[in-house]
């Protein structure tokens, strides 16, 4: 080994042996992936209404104007695909930590394995394909009534179905575009589709099974402070890839779209959303309290504002401080006036605009938020 490699090797974190975290790492990586994907509808909330015309795009169109090189597209998938394969490598660890390693490529390790001279930590593990053929390996090899299987894999029967397998399998296809073509990449319906109706309900299951890992441990944007349960409502949004052909499906094609993404606006807003605020102080102002109190009363200066329609309690934070906004429009090849509408909370920055459709409109908010005529 190299001085250069030497330092590196020095140098290394060792999570789970130097210091163990809980809830584990691959947490992490569901995270960043959740926040990417609420992200893409804020990406594209002002022309969001245009794509809803579903009929009316071309895969061309979706690409060049609703997609893009999209960011955050990227690296939800990238998120989600490394959450998933260490999720299942720990459970093959818990049965034998060696069920996620290479085994014993090179020839040292072997004397050393046989010898008990190396730990399965100081071997390389395996490829997100190798976890999952082994995790599906382990269903067969233990006998239903064995104790290794009620111990270790009977919580996470739903993971093995074929369902859930091919879920798995379309995530991988598209991280290995993304990761080795470069230049291929979800557009904004087929990844709202994976993400929505393909892995979502998986997570949540997931998240369920390791109730007994990880105690009353949820990650904090599933929910918003008003008790709004997001991920779970995104998971009870259904519909069909082959809805997108289908000219009878449209109009629900277009609800379920928006409605996820006002959940996805929730998402954003909760995932930045210190979680000090909600005991009503500013991390790093500890000597101010009352900091809910003062984004009320900013939003209350708003009034004055000449394009003020009201002041109403946020429906994510529970706050006080939306105000929504009214500007009139006078298009010049008419002579008839518009309006537009939008809110905006000044302690929890949740923010519309009522091109995609009241919260109401949706079952969220209990009575209509944005300006009407």
């Amino acid at each position: 080994m190299d001085k250069l490699k030497e330092f590196f090797k020095n140098n290394d974190v060792r999570i789970g042996k130097d210091f163990d975290v809980n809830p584990p790492v691959y947490y992490s990586s569901l995270n960043d992936a959740y926040y990417n994907y609420f992200l893409t509808f804020k990406d594209k909330m002002k022309t969001f209404h245009f794509v809803l015309d579903i009929q009316s795009w071309n895969r061309e169109s979706i690409a060049f104007n609703f997609t893009g090189a999209n960011p955050h597209i990227v690296f939800a998938i990238l998120g989600f695909h490394r959450f998933f394969e260490l999720f299942v490598k720990d459970v093959l660890r818990r049965i034998n930590p060696y069920f996620a390693v290479k085994f014993l490529e090179k020839e040292k390790e072997l004397f050393q394995f046989f010898e008990k001279q190396i730990e399965a930590d100081e071997i390389k593990t395996i490829e997100y394909g190798e976890t999952i053929k082994r995790f599906k390996l382990a269903f067969e090899y233990y006998n239903k009534s064995s104790d290794i299987y009620l111990k270790y894999l009977k919580d996470y029967e739903f993971l093995n179905t074929k369902e859930c397998l091919y879920s798995l399998e379309l995530l991988a296809d598209w991280r290995n575009r993304i990761m080795h073509n470069g230049t291929t990449l979800p557009n904004l319906f087929a990844f709202e589709y994976l993400v929505s109706q393909r892995l979502t309900p998986i997570i949540i299951q997931i998240i369920k099974a390791e109730k007994k890992h990880l105690g009353d441990y949820i990650p904090h944007y599933f929910e918003t402070p008003t008790g709004i349960k997001i991920i779970e409502e995104i998971s009870k949004v259904h519909f069909d890839y082959s809805d997108f052909s289908n000219k009878n499906k449209s109009a629900h094609l277009a609800f379920s779209l928006l409605k996820i993404g006002h959940y996805k606006e929730m998402g954003r807003v909760v995932y930045n959303f210190p979680p000090t605020l909600e005991r009503n102080y500013t991390w790093g102002e500890d000597d101010y309290d009352n900091s809910v109190g003062r984004a009320e009363r900013f939003a209350e200066t708003e009034r004055k504002h000449k394009y003020f329609f009201s002041l109403n309690q946020c429906i994510c934070c529970g706050a006080k401080s939306l105000v929504v906004y009214k500007r009139h429009l006078e298009p010049f090849w008419s002579d008839d006036s518009t309006f537009i509408s939008w809110f905006k909370c000044f302690n929890c920055d949740y923010s519309l605009k009522n091109n995609v459709g009241d919260p109401h409109f949706f079952d969220i908010a209990k009575e209509p938020l944005f300006a009407s005529e």
